[in-house]
């Protein structure tokens, strides 16, 4: 009996963890006799190979990019009216020189507002190999295993793999 590790986090992608290459072979031809797959949703990595890094990240993806913008501007508007409400209370109740000089108070608040909220949307945002999923598959490689990725079009077509997954009596579920 073959068992298979099952690596499901939030996103779209289902990863099975095998310990041969034959059985992950075995395991792609029956989700593709089944249906359940077309050959483009699915990615094979093994520990053979130099650089699983530049697999398991895939191409521009719009949704990242907007996402990105999303937290940027975001992130930036706030800290431009914290920035800007702190500038108000310190031309209103602060020292004699914020009141004295209101414009330079602004335009002195604004800008590190700005910056910092650019810098906490980029803390955010940034970095999607740092993902969990990625990196469960990444120490899976390191370990030696073979690892079948199937990027589901959506929730639902994640929900019929992982029962596909369950079902399958010489599948052992681990995760």
């Amino acid at each position: 009996m073959t068992s298979v590790e099952i690596l499901s986090f939030s996103d779209h992608r289902v990863g099975a963890v095998l310990s041969e290459k034959a059985a992950v072979r075995q395991l792609q031809d029956d989700l593709l006799n089944e249906r359940l797959v077309q050959q483009q949703q699915l990615t094979l990595l093994g520990p053979q190979q130099s650089d699983p890094e530049k697999q398991l990240i895939s191409k521009p993806d719009p949704e990242l990019a907007r996402n990105m913008l999303n937290w940027h501007i975001y992130l930036g508007a706030i800290g431009l009216i914290l920035a800007f409400l702190l500038a108000g209370w310190l031309v209103n109740y602060g020292p004699m020189f914020t009141q004295a000089n209101p414009y330079l108070t602004f335009i002195a608040l604004l800008s590190p507002g700005l910056f910092l909220g650019l810098f906490a949307s980029g803390l955010v945002s940034l970095r999607p190999d740092k993902d969990p999923f990625n990196q469960a598959a990444l120490s899976k490689v390191a370990q030696g295993k073979w690892l079948l990725i199937i990027c589901a079009n959506n929730e639902a077509h994640r929900a019929k793999l992982m029962s596909f997954f369950r079902k399958n009596n010489q599948i052992n579920l681990l995760n």
